[in-house]
């Protein structure tokens, strides 16, 4: 099952209701209002934008609006709880079935979270195997975990796959207030001790569409995806050379069986050897 960090979910203004103008930004044109606006980054990301220029309601979100539940990322079984969680906040009242059933995702993060003892090795094998450097690069990225972007100057051809560990970025001080406000706190920090998180950004329409390999970007269509994006760009960017010395060959067997990620199988067959000592 597909499951993603984010979304960006736009539909219509008609689906949002009892909005509260102490909670949302007004703007004004004259007499005409254009736009109702809210943002909170803290306890988790949640904007609301409500256009009514364009008839466009705009709502965006990670899995921390689950609560306590976020470990399951968003994902088709837990939709209906993200919106419902926004209108316990108080600030509006989403008519949630309709939302699902006519909306669509004009950005997203698929992600995976996998068990693996050191985001060390995963960075330095992806170093060691990017498949071509004039078209892809690796950046270090925070707590010692690794970004795979494509070298483009288009945005909506950019890509960008991220390997980091998850609990480091939880221990983080900005993810107190969210830590602090589940009633699962500590089971939630012990069952990310020593997992990783891969998180593809999609951040174009015609993206989500190709990596989800689905017709068009209704919301119901984007959960009910069933490919592994994640995938996919890792095999457009990463080329593994299986007769490369690495210090840790215990790494790439876990890299294959756990982190490169359910439906990615490597042809081992190349090195005898190293297929006898390592069978996945």
């Amino acid at each position: 099952m597909i499951c993603f960090d984010k979304l960006k979910i736009i539909t219509k203004t008609k689906y949002i209701k009892n909005i509260n103008p102490n909670e949302f930004i007004s703007n004004y044109k004259q007499d005409q209002l254009i736009y109702y606006k809210y943002e909170q980054k803290t306890p988790c990301l949640l904007k609301v934008t409500v256009n009514f220029k364009y008839n466009e309601l705009v709502i965006e979100f990670t899995s921390k609006i689950l609560k306590d539940n976020f470990i399951d990322l968003i994902n088709k079984n837990n939709i209906h709880n993200c919106f419902n969680n926004i209108n316990n906040l108080g600030i509006c009242k989403l008519d949630i079935d309709n939302i699902i059933n006519d909306s669509f995702i004009c950005k997203c993060d698929v992600t995976k979270t996998f068990l693996y003892p050191n985001i060390k090795d995963i960075k330095q094998t992806v170093e060691l195997n990017i498949s071509n450097h004039k078209k892809w690069i690796s950046e270090q990225y925070e707590n010692g975990g690794v970004v795979i972007k494509n070298v483009v100057s288009t945005p909506r051809s950019k890509k960008r796959l991220v390997f980091y560990d998850k609990f480091k970025e939880l221990d983080k001080s900005e993810n107190k207030p969210f830590l602090n406000a589940l009633s699962n706190k500590k089971d939630v920090l012990e069952y990310y001790k020593g997992r990783i998180q891969a998180e593809l950004n999609i951040n174009t329409k015609v993206q989500i569409r190709k990596y989800l390999n689905i017709t068009n970007n209704n919301l119901i269509n984007v959960l009910n995806a069933n490919t592994n994006p994640i995938s996919l760009v890792l095999d457009e960017a990463v080329k593994f050379n299986h007769n490369i010395n690495i210090s840790n060959s215990k790494t790439l067997k876990e890299l294959e069986r756990e982190a490169l990620l359910e439906k990615y199988n490597y042809d081992l067959g190349k090195n005898r050897s190293f297929n006898k000592k390592y069978q996945c």
